[in-house]
Order: structure tokens, then sequence, then C-alpha cells
């Protein structure tokens, strides 16, 4: 196989693996965001006086794992070629 026909074929696995870690992502957002709304909705007596901190602590963690998953990506696209994940 040629290195172009390789390339192209990484490439279009790499896409495959994007796609699988927004899912990833998506998952965990959602499951994270049900938990929340059922803690608040069970608890907005108690938790309403602090909400803005379960905004922000939403917030962080939403955005640690998307480092995180972009981080996986970037190590996937980074080492391809290197250990012929793809093959």
């Amino acid at each position: 196989m040629n290195d172009q026909a390789m390339e192209s074929k990484y490439h279009s696995k790499l896409t495959g693996d994007t796609a699988l870690v927004i899912v990833m992502l998506a998952l965990l957002v959602c499951v994270e965001g049900f938990t929340a709304y059922r803690i608040l909705s069970e608890t907005w007596e108690i938790a309403s006086g602090f909400f803005y901190l379960y905004i922000i602590f939403i917030g962080l963690i939403v955005s640690i794992e998307t480092i995180g998953c972009l981080k996986v990506r970037e190590s996937i696209k980074n080492h391809m070629f290197e250990f012929k994940y793809y093959d």
C-alpha cells in the first residue's frame, strides 16, 4: 500500500476515533447534568442559597473532561503512525 493510501486510511480512522471521543464526552456531560438536576430538584430549598457553587463545580468538571478528551484525541493523532494503531 502506498503512503498516500495509508495516510488516507489512517485519517479516516482518526475521524472515527474523534467521533467516539465526542460521543464519550457528550455521554459524560449528559449523565452529570442529569445527576446535578436530580440533586438540585430534590434539595432545592437547601441548595438555592449556593446555586452558583453548583454551576462553578459542574463547569469545572465539564472543562476538565473536555480537556482530557481533547488530549486523548491529540495523543491518538500523534501516535497513530508510530504504533500501527489502525492496521
